[in-house]
């Protein structure tokens, strides 16, 4: 019996730790908890006990095969415990850049190892140093206690007891109940509010599930059912205006397409969308010189997301990216596939390693032909950042390149200046904030603006057929409100071609590439792009989606559903802010909306991978 209480005292001290540094989760991140009563807090951390038992029974049953020997076993049992703290101290770190849990994106960690360590001794020095001295202590003491484990005898009882031993682990690893499939991270959204399913899941549990599930076709994630009816009404509803009559191409020339992915520029922190102070200068002077709506929804969390979104106009996976999965080996559309087809070349340029989230050769597989990343940059102005090259840097690079490109060109430019917080020192700092951090990123903010200056005018110089396409690839920090997690900014600018317009209405990231499609190829209607034209069309809807809540706009109208229990909350939009409302039939019908959209794009993204 002994084996046994060793097993289970070591199953309740992994537990024990999870729940620790749930809790530390919860305090170090409770801005994006306020909303939350402790009470709320609490239950939702202890809810997921579930998860908590589960990766702690795995933990401890692979320490147990090694039970034979007491310092083998000390060892492999300090170490699990010694990589939980670092695995849930590191998804706060984690969540305080994406807004969300780390899973599949653990497989992305060894390509960026140098780039994560800086960032975290950097912008999170405290929690670094005592995740350092925990581990180090952690170890050492749980090391230590090696006299006390029990050793298993090779005798008759071994096998009988290993096997009681791994049906208990199966036991708690399925979620202590024999269901057939183990759990799955999105049952966290089985609590309503999707704030609460935050805390109640582990990072650990998070991790090992992406892990084991390496290997498995990318999952698609369930969602509320629909028939058939609703979602062609609901579809017939939102393409109404699909039709409507416009001349295309509306240029007659073919001019040099620029696609600035502007990294992690939230509309939040934009003058031009409402922030109190002026962080991008040069950006809202040309914004009113271009063709932009009120504000746009990104597609996705991520670089890779965002690029989907924007270049195929297609939904993501809900929570991820095709990059790196089997569908990336799929024929999607593409706005750069269509420009190669009449006579375009092509280029993407990334401020990071191609290798980040599999960014380059993503790229290269929705249509550009050659891709760049900070590698391939030798002379640079300014010192690089913990990321990669500063974005004025990368221009430089970009307009070295575009003259050997062939016209009509279309090229796309992801910096790196606003992935971290660094500034040269070249570039004095302005004060916005007396948050240190704040500060900081509100700076990256300007230099990448000063940047985006320098390079505008010199292509604009060289190349006067040009339009420039400014949005982020997604939002950065420091944001809870899932609406605003989403909100970036959008402009196409060409003052020497197309005239200034403005419309009053929220796009979708999945607009970009029928309106480019209508600007200069064709009518957009005849393709598969599921977006709108910012040209042609009237009424527009977006969507996001973000720790299990699905978003949805129309016109002033949002409703936020929780994906496992169906439940949704209303909003009135004022300006750029969600208000609480209570819930009206109309609601009821954008909750048909959103679910027959996802519903349809997603079958039509998964099917793909079993034709």
């Amino acid at each position: 019996m002994s084996l046994f209480k060793q097993y289970y005292k070591l199953l309740a001290l992994y537990v024990i730790f999870i729940i620790i540094t749930k809790v530390l989760f919860y305090f170090y991140l409770r801005n994006n908890f306020s909303e939350l009563s402790w009470q709320a807090s609490i239950y939702a951390i202890f809810w997921g006990y579930k998860f908590d038992f589960s990766v702690a029974a795995l933990f401890s049953f692979i320490s147990s095969i090694f039970d034979f020997n007491k310092k083998v076993y000390a060892f492999i049992s300090t170490l699990f415990l010694v990589l939980i703290v670092n695995i849930q101290i590191g998804d706060m770190l984690y969540f305080s850049e994406a807004g969300r849990h780390v899973g599949y994106e653990i497989f992305d960690i060894f390509v960026d190892m140098e780039s994560l360590l800086l960032t975290a001794y950097s912008q999170h020095f405290f929690l670094t140093l005592v995740t350092l001295i925990s581990s180090i202590a952690v170890f050492i003491v749980g090391f230590s206690q090696w006299k006390t484990v029990i050793v298993t005898q090779f005798n008759r009882y071994y096998i009988p007891k290993k096997v009681i031993l791994l049906l208990m682990s199966i036991f708690f690893i399925r979620g202590m109940s024999v269901q057939g499939i183990p759990l799955n991270p999105w049952q966290a959204g089985q609590l309503a509010n999707n704030k609460q399913a935050i805390l109640a899941l582990n990072a650990s549990y998070s991790v090992v599930f992406a892990l084991t599930n390496k290997n498995k076709a990318i999952r698609r994630l369930h969602i509320p059912n629909v028939n058939q009816n609703i979602i062609n009404q609901s579809l017939g509803a939102l393409y109404a205006d699909k039709n409507t009559k416009i001349k295309t191409p509306i240029l007659t020339s073919k001019p040099n397409v620029v696609m600035l992915f502007l990294e992690s520029w939230s509309a939040k922190y934009m003058q031009s969308y409402g922030y109190q102070s002026s962080t991008t200068p040069y950006f809202d002077t040309i914004l009113k010189q271009s063709i932009r709506p009120r504000a746009m929804i990104a597609g996705g969390h991520r670089t890779s997301e965002g690029m989907f979104a924007a270049l195929s106009s297609m939904q993501n996976p809900l929570g991820r990216t095709i990059a790196k999965t089997p569908l990336q080996n799929i024929k999607h559309p593409s706005i750069v596939n269509n420009l190669n087809q009449i006579g375009y070349s092509s280029t993407f340029f990334q401020g990071t390693s191609k290798e980040t989230s599999g960014v380059g050769s993503f790229a290269q597989s929705l249509g550009f032909v050659d891709s760049f990343g900070k590698r391939d940059i030798e002379n640079i102005k300014y010192p690089k950042n913990n990321w990669g090259v500063q974005d004025y840097d990368l221009y430089q690079f970009a307009l070295k390149r575009m003259q050997s490109m062939s016209s009509p060109f279309v090229i796309g430019i992801n910096g790196a200046t606003t992935h971290d917080l660094v500034v040269p020192d070249e570039f004095p700092s302005k004060h916005f904030s007396n948050d240190k951090d704040l500060n900081a990123m509100l700076n990256t903010y300007r230099f990448s603006d000063f940047s985006l200056e320098y390079f505008i005018k010199a292509v604009k110089n060289k190349y006067p057929n040009t339009i420039f396409v400014l949005f982020a690839d997604h939002t950065g920090s420091r944001i809870s409100d899932n609406l605003e997690n989403y909100l970036i900014p959008f402009a196409i600018y060409a003052p020497n071609i197309l005239t200034a317009q403005y419309k009053d209405v929220i796009m979708s990231q999945r607009d970009i590439a029928p309106s480019l499609y209508d600007l200069i190829i064709g009518d957009y209607t005849k393709t598969q792009f599921s977006g709108k034209s910012i040209f042609r069309d009237a009424y527009y809807f977006a969507d996001y989606f973000h720790n299990n809540v699905l978003g949805w706009v129309e016109a002033e109208d949002i409703v936020e559903i929780n994906i496992q229990t169906g439940d949704f909350l209303c909003f009135k939009l004022n300006i750029l802010q969600k208000q609480a409302v209570k819930c009206e039939n109309k609601h009821e019908d954008l909750k048909n909306h959103a679910l027959s959209f996802t519903s349809y794009y997603q079958n039509l993204l998964f099917n793909t991978i079993n034709k």
